[in-house]
């Protein structure tokens, strides 16, 4: 809308064009419509063209991209994964032609007569920012040759003028205060970025924030989050602010603060949440196709491998419905968490791969041994959330 090709630009999901009252409507081709007829909300439902812009497709394929090659170049050894990674970094944020400019002025865009702006919500499409941190931050205590001092710098300068953006901007400061999910994200984001420009004290200031506001509403005794049931896709929802939640934890690890047992007011926790979630059936609320039990796949692997799975509910959990789970990346990149004894073996707790072995009748190595072989400093730490 403003011109500038580096502007990020993406259409809001769930907005709908209604045109009854606008006229003969066949005669109206795809973009008078996004320009004359009113949008209206409909929660959950998705618009079917608001992937014509793809921008928020782009980043999160991105951010898929830069993880997976810095794990592949870890685990292989070879160079051309981690030169990948690197590439994709510099194409999104770092390369003249085509750096995307700091800013969301115009994520999620409610489209519709003299609107044609971002808003809040679009600050979400960032949401998988953690993810590039992680091959950063492996970049850097590697000292790999391709992530050099300059573009490092650059780096730490695109995160800095985006730290002002989300703490001045009007659609940066109202995420922010959002109670459900889109809170959790915006923390997600914020600290993502603070460890970037290597400020450990504002990250840590602004993790302490979200788990005395945000954090003390989002989850009751039981573990629902009513915040989340509220939506109409609630299967959806509590697994993705269970995901946001996890990877608020494993930031807050990797600077040294323990976050993993404050429990909410009503004396919820990460794991009665992710618990309460299991317990439910997608098709009670019609979403076996929007949101089937893979959602909650990578926050079983990841609760499990801190707390443990004495009973082993959530090794059961994933046999059934994915019975190749110990192959799968996301298992992989948690083990790491419950391979140390002052996790859950030196508490009489059965690891997440023990009891891989426990539920499928045989003992199994623990994939994490290989991870924390080479990645000493545990990236996994950071690189649990993968959403889509």
């Amino acid at each position: 809308p403003s011109g500038n090709k580096h502007d990020y630009l993406s259409w809001a999901p769930y907005w709908w064009p209604d045109c009854s009252g606008v006229g003969n409507t066949t005669e109206l081709t795809p973009q008078e419509i996004w320009v004359t007829c009113p949008y209206k909300d409909r929660d959950g439902v998705f618009v079917p063209d608001y992937r014509l812009i793809n921008d928020t497709g782009s980043f999160a394929g991105m951010a898929d991209a830069v993880m997976f090659n810095a794990l592949a170049w870890q685990i292989t050894g070879d160079d051309k994964y981690a030169n990948k990674s690197v590439e994709f970094i510099s194409t999104w944020y770092l390369d003249e032609d085509t750096y995307m400019a700091p800013n969301l002025n115009y994520s999620q865009v409610k489209r519709g007569p003299g609107v044609q702006q971002g808003n809040k919500s679009g600050v979400l499409d960032m949401k998988n920012t953690a993810k590039i941190l992680s091959a950063i931050l492996l970049f850097r205590k590697t000292s790999y040759p391709g992530w050099t001092a300059e573009k490092d710098t650059k780096m730490r300068a695109w995160s800095a003028a985006f730290i002002q953006w989300l703490e001045t901007h009007p659609f940066g400061k109202q995420e922010m205060a959002s109670a459900n999910n889109h809170g959790t994200f915006w923390y997600n984001t914020m600290v993502s970025h603070q460890i970037i420009v290597n400020n450990a004290s504002e990250a840590k200031r602004y993790l302490n924030q979200y788990y005395t506001t945000q954090f003390l509403k989002q989850i009751d005794a039981n573990g629902e989050q009513p915040l989340e049931v509220v939506r109409s896709r609630t299967y959806h929802y509590r697994a993705y602010n269970i995901g946001a939640m996890v990877t608020c934890a494993k930031l807050a690890a990797y600077i040294g603060m323990d976050t993993w047992n404050l429990t909410t007011t009503n004396g919820g926790t990460i794991q009665t949440a992710l618990d309460w979630a299991m317990s439910k059936d997608p098709a009670a609320t019609h979403e076996v196709d929007s949101a089937p039990k893979e959602e909650l796949y990578q926050d079983i692997a990841a609760v499990g491998a801190h707390y443990g799975d004495g009973d082993g509910k959530y090794a059961h959990f994933l046999a059934g419905v994915d019975p190749e789970y110990p192959k799968s990346p996301y298992f992989l990149w948690n083990q790491p968490l419950a391979l140390p004894e002052g996790y859950v073996v030196g508490a009489g707790k059965l690891t997440l791969g023990q009891a891989v072995g426990s539920a499928q009748g045989t003992i199994v190595p623990t994939l994490g041994t290989l991870v924390v072989g080479i990645v000493t400093f545990q990236l996994a730490r950071i690189t649990v959330f993968q959403r889509v």
